[in-house]
């Protein structure tokens, strides 16, 4: 149970960090969205039990505080949470191959499933060209700093993971 605590609190944070802090700085305008690498964390390294409360948290979260049509974010945080946990079907998930990529494929997956449904809502009108700068600019930022944020939600998972495990085995030991 608490680790869903903390997960939501990251969550929470990251969401706080896009939308209030970030916004302020023009170099971070066309940053991606901060939760796709908790959602691949997620996908990647915690079971399903555990990732897919917390990526459904995350979705609805991003629903209630963006301007789409409700449940986009839902469902591309579900989809991409299912496909990292596919991946690691075939891939170990600390392999040197999925790391320093699974953020930047989840940002063109994210695209693109963005641009579907704008082609759906838009009526299959031409495609803007400020989404196709945007969705190059996320690409870049998501090839330089994915990895970073996989190693530090990595580190964290560990490093408290284990605490709260052991704090929560005192517990039950002495309760």
């Amino acid at each position: 149970m608490i680790i869903y605590i903390i997960y939501s609190c990251v969550c929470i944070f990251l969401i706080v960090l896009k939308t209030a802090v970030l916004a302020n700085f023009t170099i971070f305008n066309n940053f991606y969205d901060i939760l796709l690498p908790v959602v691949l964390y997620l996908g990647l390294f915690r079971p399903v039990t555990e990732g897919l409360p917390l990526v459904l948290f995350c979705g609805f979260c991003m629903d209630s505080l963006t301007g789409c049509p409700f449940g986009i974010y839902i469902s591309v945080y579900f989809w991409l949470f299912i496909a990292a946990k596919g991946l690691v079907q075939f891939f170990h998930a600390q392999s040197i191959l999925i790391k320093p990529f699974i953020v930047f494929i989840g940002v063109i997956i994210e695209n693109l499933m963005f641009l579907a449904l704008l082609t759906i809502f838009d009526g299959g009108k031409v495609l803007p060209e400020s989404f196709v700068q945007s969705a190059i600019a996320q690409s870049l930022w998501a090839a330089f700093t994915g990895p970073f944020f996989l190693l530090i939600f990595d580190y964290f998972h560990r490093r408290f993971g284990n605490w709260f495990d052991e704090w929560m085995f005192k517990r039950k030991e002495n309760g």
